[in-house]
This record gives structure tokens, C-alpha cells and sequence, in this order.
């Protein structure tokens, strides 16, 4: 489904993704990990096309169904974003207008990749907050972001992301801005997308969560891949990077949670 081939991305003269490379099949799970500024969340700005100002693909291509996006025109990608994928931020409510509320936007956004009366637009909003476990989800169409908690927001960010059921979720930091409770509700509900053959390609800095969710994990250093594999390789691997981030996995009574 999505291929990704010796990508190097660079912002000015510096190049801050040196040649990575993945593939990523229907229904699976591929974290990538690492410490900040390692180049992770470039690379799936880039698979969505959103790389901040300055920052440009110089090397290697990014394949969706076999086609390159970096040809797309901007209509192409309009019709790709939304439908064939989405992507979650680290905070929702900071990608959501403050002073519009949360329905108001939801609806657009509907509308804006299928023909449909406001009142449907409506339904169909109200209907995808439910599956995510929102309660009193007309209440929560009629509020602002400020209203809502972090939890609340993220849920409304994954319930817009997966409005179309597109075949590729790309997360970044999902739940780094969460409390350890409702990191572990949203990443219970970002596991059971895989039910409904979504992929996902998600970017932490958490093992313990990489490690839950992911058939593959890749680790990123000064934007180069350092390490890779699932779950079993990573504990028994004797990169020296590898060992440091295992490392800084919280022990708890003896046992280290990367399970």
C-alpha cells in the first residue's frame, strides 16, 4: 500500500532524513521511533505532503497504491487527504479553529470530500464521536475546543481522520500530551482501526506504546535508520541505540513495559 524508497528530505542546505526506506502493507502497524529532532515526523509530514516551509523532498520517491505522491497536483492531493488517508496531530485541538465550534468544522469538513445536506453532515459527525467513545456527542459538536480536555480533543481528531475509512492513518505523537489513562484508551482505539484494514504509520517517542501496537518498529537517529524489526528483535538487539532507548523504558516492579 504505501512504499517508501531511499527518501531524503532537507530543509535549506541541511538534510534532516538521510535515505529511508519502508514498506507498509494493508492492515498493519510500522511506529517509528526516537529521540526529538531524529527526523521522525518529517517523514510522515512528507508521505502527507506537509512538510513545514522550506523543507523539500531532494532524493528517493513515496508510493500509495503504486502511484507517486510527489507528482500529485494539488487537486490530486485534496482528493487524497481525507479519503485515501488522514492524519492525526500531536495536538488536535491545536489544528482546530478556536473560534468555530467543533461541529460547525466536522461538518465542513464532510462536506467538503462528500456531496451531502448539512442535517446528514450532522448525523454522520455525530455518529463517528459515538465510535469513538465521546459522550453526549451532540454536546460536543456544539462546544469549542477550549471546552474540551485532551483526551476529548485527540478522540475528536482520530473520529474526523477516520470519517472516510481511509486505507493509511499516519500518526504523530497521538498521545504524548495525554495522561497515562487516556493514552491507553486512545491507543486501544487506534489498535482496533486495523479491524476495519486501516494502516497505520505512526511517529512516538514512547517504546512502550510502539511496542504494543506495531508489527514493525523503526528507530531513527540524526535522521537515519539506526535499527528495525518487531517487537522480539528490538529487545534482543545489541544496537547501542537501540539498548539506550530500551533504557529509558520505566521499570515497574522488575519488568520493563515494552509489551
Amino acid at each position: 500500500m504505501l512504499e517508501i524508497k531511499d527518501l531524503c528530505v532537507s530543509y535549506g542546505e541541511k538534510t534532516v532524513v538521510n535515505h529511508f526506506h519502508l514498506k507498509l502493507e494493508q492492515g498493519r502497524v510500522c511506529t517509528i521511533a526516537g529521540e526529538s529532532g531524529s527526523g521522525k515526523t518529517t517523514v510522515i509530514r512528507a508521505v502527507f505532503g506537509l512538510l513545514a516551509a522550506g523543507g523539500r523532498v531532494t532524493a528517493g520517491d513515496i508510493l500509495f497504491e503504486g502511484k507517486s505522491l510527489l507528482s500529485g497536483s494539488k487537486e490530486e492531493w485534496g482528493k487524497l487527504r481525507g479519503m485515501g488517508m488522514s492524519m492525526i496531530f500531536q495536538d488536535t485541538g491545536a489544528m482546530l479553529n478556536p473560534i468555530r465550534t467543533i461541529g460547525s468544522q466536522f461538518v465542513e469538513y464532510i462536506r467538503i470530500h462528500e456531496r451531502m445536506p448539512k442535517k446528514q453532515a450532522w448525523e454522520k459527525a455525530v455518529s463517528m464521536l459515538r465510535r469513538m467513545q465521546l459522550p453526549d456527542s451532540e454536546r460536543v459538536m456544539k462546544s469549542y475546543v477550549f471546552q474540551l480536555s485532551g483526551g476529548m480533543r485527540q478522540r475528536v481528531g482520530i473520529a474526523m481522520a477516520m470519517t472516510f475509512q481511509p486505507k493509511l492513518l499516519l500518526a504523530d505523537e497521538p498521545t504524548s500530551a495525554l495522561d497515562t489513562v487516556t493514552q491507553a484508551e486512545i491507543v486501544r482505539q487506534m489498535k482496533d482501526l486495523r479491524k476495519e484494514n486501516t494502516s497505520i504509520l505512526m511517529v512516538t517517542h514512547n517504546l512502550g506504546v510502539a511496542a504494543f501496537m506495531s508489527d514493525e518498529i523503526i528507530l531513527m537517529k540524526d535522521g537515519k535508520i539506526t535499527d528495525r524489526g518487531d517487537k522480539e528483535h528490538l529487545l534482543k538487539s545489541e544496537n547501542a541505540y537501540t539498548g539506550k532507548l530500551l533504557d529509558a523504558v520505566p521499570v515497574l516492579g522488575g519488568k520493563r513495559y515494552v509489551s
